[in-house]
Formats: structure tokens, C-alpha cells, sequence
């Protein structure tokens, strides 16, 4: 069970991180924040790589590994920037319950294409959790007025949704560079930390070299504001690298869907910080559309 614990820690990193994260929207663009995310955890997940490769020497590599960890970087990159950027249109805890219906499109994805089908209960999750997005959105403070506001889509509902379809290629994408790793690499054995780690860092690498082309050729001077958030910005790279190496190790381990059903205890850390950090009342009214989406999450991991 070493994956639920590690799946229930980078949870409470990454909300952390989020946390982190929301404090900067506004003063820095959702692109900054989310390189500050990859550059200050590049550090880290190098150091951690050269202390293994002391240990067990430099692993072998192959070209199909390398390309999973770019599909890796890119969708989780892009997952991100437009997390970060649901940040600014809404609040807190929607974006954050929103994106994590990631794991009800990890089951649909499985089944369209990985042949893997949800029994009932998974079926029944899907209803559920759909039913919770549409209560929550009932619940928001704009919108049009009666029935209609719980079908009311806006950009951050938009954004939030779009991070957990772009989430949910991450984790299948770095799942199968992991795998392939320890084909390349059968010493590795069932533990697979090693795997893990170099999953990180060579997807955390990239993450940094596309991110830094794209703000030095779109907004060069955004890198001027580093200087004045570079604490915020230490915490979230170290934040980022604890979480993503938990949640690397997990689906090292396990099914997809399973880090991320326990994964959604995120949820829950995210209205409590929602309410006493920055005051989201509009959180308790949307509340049983949050209980009714969690409770779909149970029914998921009941799959």
C-alpha cells in the first residue's frame, strides 16, 4: 500500500503548491508561475538523479522513453498554465474540484483506449461526479440567474476542465515512460524509485527549455519579476518537486485511476485553505455539489 501513502502526500504537497500558486495570480502571468514551478524543482530532481547515478551508474535510455517524457512535459505543462490561469476567472476550490474530475476521465479514457471498462459502480461515479459539477455551478455567485446558472460555463470553468483533460494524458504519458524505463533498466525491480526519478527530471528539463523559449520569445521582460517572488516561487519548486515525485512513484506502482481516486482527498485541502486563507464564502453554497462530486470519486475507486 506504499502508493496510497505516497498518493495522500503529494496531494497535501500540491495543494501547498496551489496554494502557493493562487497567491501569485495577478502579479505574475500564469505562464511565469508555472516555469517557477518546473526551474526552482529542476534543482532538486538534478540533484536527486546524480546522487542514483552514483549509486547504480548512468541508466539506459531509449528513444520511445524520451519521447513519452516529452508527451509527459508538454500536456502537464499546458495542464498548468491553464490551472493557474482558472486561478484568476474563479475561485479556489472550484478550480481546484473541477480539474480533479481527471479521475473520471482517466476511466473514459481507459475504456476508448486502453480497453480497460468501469464496472457499475465506476458508471455510477461518472453520473455522480457530472451531477456535482452541475450543482456546483448552481452554487456559484454569477451566471444567469435560476436552473440555467448550473449549466453556465465560463472561461475558468473552461480552464479548470481543460487542466484535468491535460492532466489526465500526463499521468498516462509518464506512466508509460516509466514502464519503459525499467524494461530498459530490469534491476530497477518493483520499487521503481528510480524510474520515478528520472521520469522527473528529464520531464521537468523539458518543461523548463519550452517555457523558457516560449516567455523569452513572447514576454521577455516576465523574468524581471522573479527577483520580487522568488521566496513564493522557491516554495512552489519545492513544493512541485515532492508532490511530483510522490505522484511519479505512484503510478509507478498502481493503476492510473487509483493515485488518482486517493489523489482527490486534494479536494477537500482545498476548501478548507479556500474558506480560512482567502475567505471563498462562495464555497459554502457550492458545497453539496463538492460532497456530491467526491462522493462520485468514491464510487470510481469502487471500480
Amino acid at each position: 500500500m506504499t502508493w496510497v501513502f505516497l498518493s495522500l502526500g503529494a496531494a497535501a504537497f500540491q495543494t501547498v503548491r496551489n496554494g502557493l500558486a493562487r497567491s501569485l495570480a495577478g502579479r505574475a502571468s500564469p505562464a511565469l508561475i508555472s516555469w517557477a514551478r518546473f526551474a526552482f524543482n529542476l534543482p532538486f530532481s538534478s540533484l536527486l538523479v546524480v546522487a542514483l547515478v552514483t549509486l547504480f551508474g548512468v541508466p539506459h535510455y531509449t528513444a520511445a522513453y524520451f519521447l513519452y517524457c516529452f508527451a509527459t512535459a508538454i500536456t502537464q505543462l499546458l495542464g498548468n498554465v491553464a490551472l493557474v490561469a482558472a486561478f484568476e476567472r474563479g475561485n479556489f476550490a472550484q478550480a481546484i474540484v473541477l480539474h480533479k474530475l481527471e479521475v473520471v476521465l482517466t476511466a473514459a479514457f481507459g475504456v476508448l483506449f486502453f480497453a480497460e471498462a468501469p464496472s457499475l459502480y465506476g458508471w455510477a461515479g461518472v453520473v455522480v461526479c457530472s451531477a456535482g459539477m452541475l450543482l456546483m455551478n448552481h452554487g456559484r455567485a454569477v451566471g444567469p440567474a435560476g436552473w440555467r446558472r448550473a449549466f453556465h460555463i465560463d472561461l475558468g470553468t473552461m480552464l479548470a476542465l481543460s487542466t484535468a483533460v491535460l492532466l489526465t494524458l500526463a499521468a498516462f504519458a509518464l506512466k508509460e515512460a516509466n514502464t519503459l524505463f525499467v524494461a530498459a533498466n530490469p534491476r530497477v525491480g518493483a520499487g521503481r524509485f528510480e524510474a520515478a526519478a528520472h521520469t522527473l527530471l528529464h520531464s521537468t528539463w523539458m518543461e523548463v527549455v519550452v517555457l523558457s523559449v516560449w516567455l523569452g520569445w513572447a514576454s521577455p521582460g516576465q523574468f524581471r519579476r522573479v527577483g520580487a517572488h522568488w521566496r513564493r516561487m522557491l516554495g512552489i519548486g519545492v513544493t512541485g518537486f515532492c508532490g511530483s515525485l510522490g505522484w511519479y512513484w505512484a503510478f509507478s506502482l498502481t493503476f492510473a485511476a487509483y493515485v488518482k481516486a486517493v489523489g482527490q482527498i486534494e479536494a477537500a485541502f482545498a476548501v478548507v485553505l479556500a474558506v480560512l486563507v482567502w475567505g471563498e464564502k462562495e464555497v459554502w453554497r457550492q458545497l453539496p455539489g463538492i460532497v456530491l462530486v467526491m462522493v462520485g470519486i468514491a464510487l470510481v475507486l469502487l471500480d
